[in-house]
């Protein structure tokens, strides 16, 4: 009994510092690079040639290559402000026939992505505007058809990441963001206009 007690603790106290280790051991904030990194430094974390370079208004500079992410095939990007890493991202660019797929897609990174960081901090259904919502084996149709949008959310300290599945206008887009908590332009834009609400 007294081993088994003793097992429990350890149990325990293993659970309660396994995500405090796993933020002091992470030395990447989006795949292999940190924010701030210049465009250079990023080129050297990746083994391919970018498949473009180009400004992306907010950002002076996006940078994409193409690979895969979780088995998917995927445009990667990278955007730069001032010269600085602060955004990075993954846009999966598989078409199915079954629009069902893309929400199985979506589903699989978003386990990826919550044994990662735990549980979303928001996990949304949003709804068009006058749309019934509808049972979950119909919304990759509401998706393709642009009549829902999925998203779910989680937080760091250093990086916010945003999982979307959205659709409508024949494209239908399954993308992973990080955005740079510190540097990323639309961040501070969104805090301004929290602030700003506030009075």
């Amino acid at each position: 009994m007294k081993s088994i007690t003793l097992a429990l603790i350890a149990a325990i106290i293993i659970t309660a510092l396994a995500p405090q280790s796993h933020a002091q051991n992470k030395t990447h904030d989006f795949r292999k690079t940190r924010w701030g990194m210049s465009p250079a430094q990023v080129k050297l974390t990746e083994n391919g040639t970018p498949v473009s370079e180009t400004e992306l208004p907010p950002y002076d500079l996006a940078i994409s290559y193409k690979g895969k992410y979780e088995g998917l095939d995927s445009e990667i990007g990278y955007l730069f402000t001032e010269g600085k890493l602060v955004l990075g991202g993954y846009a999966v660019t598989n078409k199915y026939e079954d629009p069902q797929q893309y929400v199985k897609d979506y589903d699989k990174i978003k386990g990826v992505l919550t044994g990662e960081f735990g549980k979303p901090v928001r996990d949304d259904k949003t709804w068009s505007e006058g749309q019934q919502e509808e049972k979950p084996e119909a919304y990759g149709k509401a998706v393709t058809e642009g009549r829902l949008i999925l998203q779910c959310a989680w937080h760091t300290p250093e990086t916010e990441i945003f999982l979307t599945l959205e659709g409508g206008n024949v494209n239908t887009i399954l993308s992973v963001l990080y955005y740079s908590v510190k540097w990323n332009p639309r961040v501070e834009e969104r805090q301004l206009r929290q602030e700003m609400e506030k009075f």
